[in-house]
């Protein structure tokens, strides 16, 4: 165990294969590897089957999508607690990139859905070797928010057809609502998935949680989190006991019995630039999620996790479930959160779950051929509805307006539009949001508090200001999106005092400058010198003077460039005063 904690990051698998081979991965590490793997297939073997039906595949590439990809994972990435595979955001932006390109279940749209699995891993691999995961910082808070929630609802909409029979067809609400057919609906369907998901339901309140505890005391988390599995065994034994199929209840059918093949995805550049904006959407979704749960797991378990090689890690991934009949995967927070909590311990936890399922692809098909479509639809909609954030979205309107309107919008477009269109509506109009609120820099008048060396806002503060002396602190970078607006600004501050001999620029709140702003910083110290003003800058942070001294700022004058606000301050006092 201390060999183990001394491994860092990059080395965690390689360290895990070196304590294996040096025979010092021990009797303990191996059982909580195992243990973690045991009950991570246990929750993966369901949501597998339910989240390929999601995607619109058929429930075996479910299974495929989780086996290949976790042991590339593993090879690859530095996480110890991340489970990767099917997850219902991405398998429902999966369906809706599929759907208009061939028909749901088709061999067709199998390819396709390959092609799009390929595409995503190389997009991660792309990222992770040029350092790209700060993109990920486009999905801001208030996006993701309404993305997930709209999300989510449309996931729970679509499993009303799997779990009462009701029909409908896929797309935006209200083509799904406007399409309802109730003469489809089943009633022993309807009961037995309506049963299920009261169950589970039922599992998630504090009166099951209080229950489960009086009746397995520590064992309860670990029960209530394998009640989705455990509630499908039973659901399968009736089934097949009582004949149900035959009584028209849709199960997942007979599955092929053995491990996926290897086979390249048809390669076809015309699907290829159809397929490259979805690919690269439902990367940026699956990057922003899996590196945030990686990171907080890794703070929990005082690992070190590399943002880049987690990157790498997801795009072996996706490239192994392209070639392994799967479809898009990411790092899911439940599994992971199960896989951390349940004791795992090095990434070898992960290729003991990809055997497990293996084991139960070759041995148990013929049993997961019973298992009722409808309790997989309520096992879906209990786990998304945990993702719904409509009352924090309430919230956030109330703290910030306009983060919330970004938010509703986000949420309103992808219910009522598209998905893809939605998020890419929520990522521009925080864009210009973020432009809009940065487009002019606060500017600040201060003055010295008397017998300190401190410097306030004089609106804010009793303080005491220099005749003939102005002092203005810029809380900003000077960059091509403010620096015009800057500029007369500072005209505009300067224009007010008459009379005025010095301009002294409190610069504590840049951090970096551009071409364009120090063209504008050149251009206002010219016009400072015509007009007979010395202007000064102070508190100039190292970075930032040497970005000055590329554009050679101040160089004929390295006296106008300061360090400190006060001596500068005390300097012209003294001169006044002289």
């Amino acid at each position: 165990m201390k060999a183990l904690e001394k491994i860092q990051g990059n080395d965690l698998m390689q360290g895990a294969l070196k304590l294996v081979f040096t025979h010092r991965y021990g009797k303990t590490l191996l059982l909580r590897d195992f243990n973690a793997a045991i009950i991570v297939t246990l929750m993966l073997i369901p949501q597998s089957l339910a989240y390929a039906l999601v995607a619109g595949l058929p429930p075996e590439a479910g299974l495929y999508a989780s086996i290949l990809p976790l042991i590339a994972y593993a090879l690859f990435g530095t996480s110890a607690a991340l489970a990767v595979g099917p997850v219902a955001i991405v398998s429902l932006l999966t369906a809706n990139t599929l759907m208009p390109m061939a028909e749901l279940g088709s061999p067709e749209y199998v390819q396709l859905a390959l092609l799009l699995a390929t595409l995503v891993g190389f997009f991660y691999l792309i990222m992770g070797v040029f350092r790209l995961g700060f993109i990920t910082q486009l999905l801001s808070y208030p996006v993701m928010k309404g993305f997930i929630t709209a999300s989510s609802v449309l996931i729970i909409v679509g499993q009303i057809k799997p779990l009462t029979g009701i029909s409908m067809v896929r797309g935006n609400l209200f083509e799904r609502l406007h399409s309802i057919d109730f003469s489809t609906f089943h009633h022993l369907s309807a009961l037995i998935g309506g049963l299920a998901m009261v169950i589970l339901f039922w599992a998630r309140s504090q009166a099951g949680a209080r229950l489960f505890h009086q009746l397995f005391g520590s064992y309860a988390a670990t029960l209530r989190r394998l009640l989705p599995m455990l509630l499908i065994i039973v659901a399968a034994l009736i089934s097949a006991a009582l004949g149900l199929q035959e009584q028209g209840l849709a199960t997942v059918g007979k599955l092929p019995q053995g491990l996926p093949s290897l086979a390249l995805p048809i390669f076809d550049v015309s699907l290829i630039a159809q397929l490259a904006l979805p690919a690269f959407i439902i990367t940026m979704i699956g990057m922003a999620e899996s590196i945030a749960v990686a990171q907080t797991l890794g703070a929990v378990k005082r690992q070190r996790v590399n943002p880049n090689r987690e990157l790498v890690g997801l795009g072996a991934a996706n490239i192994a479930a392209g070639f392994s009949g799967g479809f898009p995967v990411t790092g899911g927070m439940a599994r992971s959160v199960v896989n951390a909590d349940a004791g795992a311990e090095t990434p070898l936890a992960g290729a003991m779950t990809a055997i497990l399922l293996s084991l139960g692809i070759l041995f148990l098909t013929p049993w997961l051929s019973y298992i009722p479509i409808p309790v997989l639809a309520a096992t879906i909609i209990v786990a998304v509805s945990q993702l719904l954030a409509f009352p924090s979205m309430l919230k956030l309107l109330g703290m910030n307006r306009v983060d919330g309107l970004i938010s509703w919008l986000t949420a309103a477009l992808v219910l009522f539009w598209e998905v893809e269109a939605g998020l890419l509506v929520g990522v521009a109009a925080s864009i210009v949001w973020l432009l809009a609120n940065h487009r002019k820099p606060y500017l600040a008048e201060l003055g010295l508090i008397p017998n300190t060396e401190r410097f306030k806002n004089i609106n804010h503060a009793q303080t005491e200001t220099l005749a003939h002396c102005l002092l203005l602190r810029i809380d900003e970078s000077i960059t091509f999106i403010n620096a015009s607006v800057l500029e007369q600004s500072l005209l505009a501050k300067v224009a007010e005092h008459e009379a005025l001999n010095h301009l002294i620029i409190v610069a504590s709140g840049v951090h970096t400058i551009d071409a364009t702003g120090a063209h504008m910083l050149t251009r206002f110290s010219q016009e400072m010198a015509t007009a007979g003003l010395s202007l000064y800058l102070t508190d100039v942070k190292v970075p930032l003077a040497k970005q000055l001294a590329n554009f050679k700022l101040f160089a004929d004058s390295p006296d106008r460039l300061c360090y400190s606000t006060i001596d500068l301050y005390r300097k012209l006092a003294a001169e006044q005063q002289d």
